[in-house]
């Protein structure tokens, strides 16, 4: 198979758990697959804000807020939001959860913090705002992420919580994003659709993607890429649909290994 696009994750693929990466490397790389006209780009769960923030002018193609928003070359092409009237549900079925240790609304042009979480880090959002009445929020919100990463609650905990909230609302798609925590998407949005998109709209199809990732909201990435790898560190659900597990993991720039050994870069 002639794979013409290699898409990835970053925390726990790309990333290690630091939350480093060898910037070098993967510059080396992207050239490198450049000129065997293959396309680089980031899929993650991560909002377009925080990615395009973190890799710079080094990537510009992007499937972010797990396949909610997509950016092909700088040029976002596709935003899947939540309804407001949904969001003010969510928010409201949140306060029966176990008490998160952050709680956040991925919006266009920022995150949006409660202002009860105000004292709590958020290393993670570079442009966020807090706000007291959800009416404060005046732009589209692609995603509702709950986080437990201080009380580190059992993963068996948080996926029983993850269908109890799918259950509870057909309208969204909870999935976990790993780090103890749990993204509320719109329904039908996920990374495989998002990257599909992106595939469709530069002439390609998911037979030529390589897609790599480490967690359950890369699972239906994974499964519908022409060759789907997962990480050696990836969850066991993960590594269970993946063609192949890299040889490996995150904290040992297992990503960047696997693909300059499967492209000879």
């Amino acid at each position: 198979m002639r794979y013409r696009y290699v898409a990835v994750d970053i925390d726990g693929t790309l990333l290690d758990d630091q939350d480093r990466y060898d910037r070098a490397r993967l510059a080396k790389d992207i050239c490198a697959l450049r000129r065997q006209n293959i396309t680089f780009l980031i899929a993650s769960g991560n909002s377009l804000d925080a990615l395009q923030t973190r890799f710079g002018k080094l990537v510009n193609n992007f499937v972010a807020e797990n396949g909610g928003r997509v950016m092909v070359a700088g040029h976002e092409i596709r935003g899947v939001a939540h309804q407001p009237a949904t969001i003010a549900k969510l928010l409201d079925y949140i306060q029966q959860l176990p008490q998160p240790d952050l709680l956040s609304l991925s919006a266009a042009s920022q995150t949006m913090i409660p202002q009860k979480f105000a004292a709590m880090p958020v290393p993670y959002y570079p442009h966020h705002a807090y706000f007291e009445r959800l009416a404060e929020i005046s732009e589209p919100v692609y995603n509702v992420n709950v986080n437990w990463y201080q009380h580190q609650l059992p993963l068996a905990q948080i996926q029983q919580i993850v269908h109890t909230i799918n259950r509870a609302f057909p309208e969204v798609n909870a999935t976990y994003s790993g780090a103890y925590g749990i993204d509320i998407l719109p329904r039908g949005v996920n990374k495989a659709r998002g990257l599909a998109t992106f595939v469709r709209h530069t002439g390609g199809n998911m037979n030529q993607v390589v897609a790599v990732g480490d967690t359950s909201n890369d699972l239906e990435m994974v499964s519908a890429a022409g060759l789907g790898l997962a990480m050696r560190n990836a969850s066991p659900d993960l590594q269970a649909v993946a063609d192949a597990v890299t040889t490996a993991d995150n904290n040992h720039n297992g990503l960047l290994r696997a693909i300059e050994a499967h492209f000879s870069l």
